[in-house]
């Protein structure tokens, strides 16, 4: 082998690399961002249905969740306030979890 072929050789599997680390830090980000949005739209959708006196805002995050393509890990009513953990797949990474509160507003705004 000549050192020009080594020389492509060399430079290809490198850059081989930098592509598939690249691939795999999308994957992780993307996943990532799935998991917030799920994670946001469900508090939401929970807090709005605690809003109305829904009786179980938790079946409502439940659903909003997998609407959204990730898994419910918990949903805990503290108050007015709807506190959600979802699970979102990321292979060949390890699943992304995120967490989200929402509530009613504030009364008084600083």
């Amino acid at each position: 082998m000549s050192t020009g072929a080594a020389s492509v050789l060399a430079w290809t599997g490198a850059a081989t690399t930098v592509v598939a680390g690249l691939s795999l830090l999308g994957t992780g980000l993307l996943a990532q961002s799935r998991a917030a949005t799920a994670a946001d739209l469900a508090s939401l959708a929970g807090a709005d249905a605690a809003a109305v006196a829904h009786a179980e805002p938790c079946a409502v995050v439940s659903e909003a969740v997998a609407r959204n393509g990730a898994r419910l890990l918990d949903c805990e009513r503290q108050g007015e306030d709807v506190l959600v953990t979802v699970e979102v797949d990321a292979a060949p990474l390890p699943a992304v979890t995120a967490r989200s509160r929402a509530g009613p507003a504030p009364e008084e705004l600083p």
